[in-house]
């Protein structure tokens, strides 16, 4: 069983490594500097896991443990082989103007950018707080279930109806792509620095949303760091002509954005992130 869970996946880490496969950590509750390996950041032992409460011990402590853990083991393969080609086509352009990823690419980026907001410890805990578990053991049927379960011996149904949410929002098995679908659709630009100074944090994927009455949250702007030299961005302001192409950005841009990792809550992104120190002091030094 898998016991360090991570939340940043390891490979997406490991373009923000140097010549050691070690990357810069600064942490802003302690104030510290340091260097890490990207197995040793950004993980917590059995995060995905949902405890068994009042259950028959021969069940084990967890509701099919790892569950979770090996769903995104094997989308990691894929996402990690999108990112790749994205990185290479924007270090070394054949074409400036070219579209960067084909119809498939672009449904598994926007996955790709859900995956790793909603696997998050914060946002995990965003979501736990609004399930409606009391709510939902009023109704009849889920009465009915948990009388079964407890015959069973599977003890108390919150356990199941906990890990059923988490499935719900963390894996695409019930429709859990619903955010996915909605990044897709929207357009969206890779920025290319020619100095390798992006930096990301243990909150990567940085979003706006607003909510709707009729379809629950839409994304309006999403920035995610790719490596010290490419970010992507979706606005709605990006026009279809533009959408799915390089830009190339300076260094005020690059910190503009570099600075809006540190104006979000230290309870949501305490660890910066970058392949070189001086990329961190110099956002930190330069943002008010």
């Amino acid at each position: 069983m898998t016991k360090k869970q991570h939340y940043v996946p390891q490979f997406y880490l490991k373009n923000f490594t140097s010549d050691d496969n070690k990357l810069w950590v600064f942490d802003r509750v302690k104030k510290e500097y340091y260097r890490n390996a990207p197995k040793d950041i950004c993980f917590e032992k059995f995060l995905y896991e949902t405890p068994w409460e009042d259950a028959n011990p021969k069940l084990g402590k967890y509701v099919l443990e790892n569950q979770i853990e090996v769903y995104f083991a094997e989308k990691e393969g894929e996402y990690s082989s999108l990112l790749k080609k994205i990185i290479g086509i924007c270090r070394e352009p054949q074409n400036k103007n070219a579209l960067i990823c084909n119809a498939q690419e672009k449904k598994m980026l926007a996955s790709f950018l859900t995956n790793i907001f909603v696997r998050n410890p914060w946002s995990l805990k965003q979501i736990e707080s609004d399930l409606p578990l009391e709510e939902l053991k009023k109704n009849e049927e889920i009465q009915a279930i948990e009388q079964i379960i407890q015959i069973m011996g599977l003890g108390d149904i919150d356990s199941l109806v906990k890990a059923a949410d988490k499935r719900v929002w963390l894996t695409e098995e019930f429709d859990g792509s619903r955010l996915a679908s909605r990044i897709a659709k929207m357009n969206y630009i890779f920025l290319v620095s020619e100095k390798e100074s992006f930096i990301t944090s243990s909150f990567p994927a940085m979003y706006e949303l607003y909510d709707t009455d009729d379809d629950g949250l839409m994304p309006s702007n999403i920035y995610l760091s790719l490596h010290p030299q490419i970010s992507v961005l979706y606005n709605d302001t990006i026009s279809k002509t533009k959408s799915n192409r390089l830009k190339i950005v300076d260094e005020e841009i690059v910190h503009e954005l570099n600075s809006v990792y540190l104006k979000h809550d230290v309870a949501q992104m305490r660890f910066l992130i970058a392949k070189d120190k001086d990329s961190l002091t110099t956002v930190i030094k330069n943002t008010p």
